[in-house]
């Protein structure tokens, strides 16, 4: 994937987690959703300095 792309899909999955926070009330299934896409956001930083990296040699 391109860092661009990367970069869209970590903010609309932090604005999916965002929307979640402000409409779902506290739940146990509200914090394993948060959490998972949380985990997806945390990936896809990692394989954007891959592609950083792999882009610049």
């Amino acid at each position: 994937m391109r860092p661009k792309t990367i970069v869209w899909l970590v903010l609309i999955i932090a604005g999916i987690n965002l929307m979640l926070g402000i409409f779902l009330p506290e739940s146990p299934t509200r914090t394993t959703i948060s959490t998972i896409l949380l985990g997806l956001i945390l990936i896809l930083g990692v394989g954007y300095f891959i592609t950083l990296r792999r882009s610049s040699k």
